[in-house]
């Protein structure tokens, strides 16, 4: 397209054709910019996924049983180094752009008549196991280190078949690359933490409110659907939905509470169950307490089951 007017430009004389030639340098370079910075995404220097410092800070895991719920007891003194932790839960798009795929049951996004409006809703029907190979996989588009392991490797795509119904070897032995930079699922401790407002925290039964219509969607309110990210109030940190929208999974085993004081506490090393924390769409209000713990096999997958990403700083 450039060269057809450049030839033109013979028409008009020298200083036209120079204007010509300094225009054309001028997009030229343009050009580059934007295609050296859409290049950078995979570098490192801009994430796909925008995150939080969460800095660390000590307070008390647990809760008072609220509901008939006592799984959150006894409560214990926990303290956490800063880590990062993403502002949303990961989108349907986000979750395609990584790895291809579209596993979620909400296809459509009413609120949004773009046909891509479907990106901006968070993906669901990921099972525990998918949530670390899109980890891995978006540690290395960005030239990160990938922090989980299996069979010696980091590269999701040796790790063979994902598990559909029991947990079988390889995955039952996934190990975690302490020292890492990449992206990991936060620990149960971790999303508590952030989700109460870290050391901002005010102390409010869900996730940046007392009021769960303000920062929660549940059965109540959903209208039995997902919503997209973001649209109710955030929290102490600027995080979004962590009281419900999806639940989401979390790195630990399942296991009880201990009285004890823990320093970043990552869980038993095996169970049978992987933790699951905040509300979902689908779920009673009770599921969207800051405090309320949930589990279920690392296989399964829910209409109402996501997650978020966190980072070590």
């Amino acid at each position: 397209m450039f060269c057809c007017k450049e030839l033109q430009l013979e028409h008009y004389g020298k200083k036209t054709l120079a204007f010509g030639l300094v225009f054309f340098a001028f997009i030229t370079a343009a050009f580059i910019a934007c295609a050296t910075q859409k290049t950078a995404i995979g570098k490192g220097s801009q994430s796909l996924i925008k995150m939080i410092s969460v800095p660390g800070g000590s307070f008390s895991m647990g809760g008072p049983g609220e509901g008939g719920l006592v799984n959150e007891q006894p409560v214990q003194q926990v303290t956490l180094q800063t880590f990062l932790l993403g502002q949303y839960e990961v989108t349907q798009g986000q979750y395609f752009e990584i790895t291809g795929m579209r596993p979620s049951s909400c296809k459509t996004n009413p609120e949004n008549s773009d046909p891509e409006g479907w990106m901006t809703l968070p993906v669901e029907m990921v099972s525990w196991y998918e949530a670390l190979i899109f980890c891995n996989k978006l540690s290395i588009k960005e030239n990160l280190e990938p922090v989980y392991r299996i069979n010696d490797s980091v590269d999701p795509d040796s790790w063979g078949e994902v598990p559909e119904e029991e947990i079988t070897e390889p995955w039952d032995v996934v190990e975690l690359i302490d020292d890492a930079n990449g992206y990991r699922l936060p620990t149960e401790a971790e999303w508590e933490y952030a989700a109460r407002g870290g050391a901002h925290s005010r102390n409010h039964r869900y996730a940046g409110s007392n009021s769960p219509d303000h920062v929660s969607w549940y059965y109540e309110n959903s209208e039995t659907r997902s919503h997209e990210v973001g649209k109710k109030t955030h929290n102490e940190l600027g995080l979004y939905d962590m009281s419900g929208n999806v639940m989401e999974w979390c790195w630990d085993w399942d296991s009880s509470y201990a009285i004890d004081a823990k320093g970043d506490p990552g869980g038993p090393s095996s169970g049978i169950y992987k933790v699951i924390r905040g509300g979902g769409w689908s779920y009673a209000v009770e599921y969207c307490l800051v405090a309320y713990r949930h589990n279920n096999s690392p296989y399964y997958r829910g209409v109402n089951l996501g997650f978020r990403v966190a980072r070590s700083s």
